[in-house]
């Protein structure tokens, strides 16, 4: 095989492990679903406490919400934008479904 495929040839490692796989009944070839830590993990006193320290000062930058909060930046952005849908309008949280009229005022 190593003559055909060169560096891109399995090991023979992988290559016994998938047959015990095969042998065992398995014939799916997605991975399986793991248990482990969610991509980004908030609860609900976080996503209250970014809330009002966005209502208390509207120019807030996400870097010192997280260092208020003691959380990563990654975090607060994902808490602004994904569970609030902020985004920044003059260099202030808005939502996103005002009107243009209501955005400038």
């Amino acid at each position: 095989m190593e003559e055909v495929y060169g560096e891109q040839c399995l090991a023979r490692c992988t290559i016994f492990r998938w047959r015990q796989r095969y042998e065992a009944g398995r014939v799916n070839i997605k991975d399986l679903s793991r248990s482990g830590q969610a991509h980004v993990v908030t609860n609900s006193a976080t996503i209250s406490a970014v809330d009002e320290l966005i209502w208390q000062n509207r120019r807030i930058t996400t870097r010192e919400i997280a260092v208020e909060l003691s959380i990563s930046k990654g975090t607060v952005h994902h808490i602004i934008h994904k569970k609030f849908g902020y985004s920044k309008v003059c260099a202030q949280c808005v939502p996103k479904h005002l009107s243009e009229n209501q955005k400038t005022a």
